[in-house]
């Protein structure tokens, strides 16, 4: 069903412009040059898909050069404030992801709320798994070993993917979830919509502008599982796999990220968290210091756990 929207194309439009103009990644002059030939370790195939919530999306499938038989198979959900897609550093890490598994890396480059807000995200998200879950024999995967995981806002869609789902009674049976210093709380500031000059490019508007594009401007909604899948009843979290809980030192979510993982675990959910010292927001993907600390630890529980 297509939702009709509230913000206007036009507000949202310059919200999503004004809110990534001091963005600190550019994706592609950031990549560290040892980094650059990652890509050759994988095949890549674009697959686009059919319009969710009245809007199309892409996945793209990477496959390990030296894939394995009867692999494991990973759903990587990139970051970027939901406001960003695919990009540069998605596919190399990927490709290497790929590689250190021996098995294949589906990213799902979501609608963004640049051109719309939740639920769209989320059921392009839930729809990439049913179709990865639908292909595993004939891309020779292990369906006991099928993960999900994401950095940033990627980390929100793959829990609120995870809860929703068996919310719906329809539960993905992934075998491990991870989330890379994903937020479950979003701010909100009615301001954040409004067309105030010296607002616009603050700190705080950014901030609050991210709850306000995923709402729609509708506080309630920030509130639900969609987004902060904490909000889930005890049965649905303490249903959910083994869960990797990922966060920086330098990083202001590593306090969210640490609750998440006390609550999770008070519930008897298998978590592993770390911080990880002297780095920040971003680290995993864009190839910051620790990020291959920390990929190896993620490509390690890939391989080793099971449903």
């Amino acid at each position: 069903m297509v939702k009709e929207m509230s913000l206007s194309p036009e507000l949202r439009a310059r919200m999503a412009r004004d809110m990534q103009s001091n963005r600190k990644f550019d994706g592609d002059t950031d990549i560290p040059a040892e980094c650059r030939g990652f890509a050759g370790l994988a095949t890549m195939e674009t697959v686009e898909r059919p319009s969710v919530c009245g809007w199309p999306y892409k996945i793209y499938i990477f496959t390990a050069k030296h894939k394995k038989p009867c692999s494991p198979l990973h759903i990587n959900i990139h970051g970027g404030g939901w406001l960003i897609g695919h990009m540069p550093n998605d596919t190399l890490w990927c490709a290497w992801l790929a590689e250190q598994i021996g098995g294949v890396v589906v990213d799902v480059d979501y609608t963004t709320t640049e051109s719309a807000s939740f639920p769209v995200p989320l059921e392009q998200c839930m729809d990439a798994a049913r179709y990865a879950f639908d292909h595993l024999e004939s891309w020779d995967c292990d369906p006991r070993r099928v993960s999900a995981g994401g950095y940033s806002a990627g980390g929100q869609l793959t829990m609120s993917m995870a809860v929703v789902s068996c919310m719906r009674g329809e539960p993905l049976p992934f075998c491990m979830l991870v989330n890379g210093y994903g937020p479950n709380e979003m701010q909100y500031d009615e301001k954040a919509a409004k067309s105030v000059p010296e607002y616009w490019k603050t700190q705080e508007y950014r901030m609050a502008g991210f709850g306000v594009l995923m709402s729609d401007d509708n506080k309630e909604m920030l509130s639900t599982p969609e987004i902060d899948f904490m909000a889930a009843s005890e049965e649905v979290l303490a249903a959910l796999p083994p869960t990797v809980i990922l966060g920086a030192a330098n990083d202001v979510l590593r306090f969210q990220n640490l609750e998440q993982a006390r609550r999770l675990a008070s519930l008897g959910v298998e978590v592993t968290v770390k911080i990880f010292p002297d780095t920040f927001h971003g680290f995993i993907p864009h190839f910051m210091p620790h990020w291959e600390e920390a990929g190896k630890l993620i490509a390690h529980r890939i391989i080793t756990t099971s449903m």
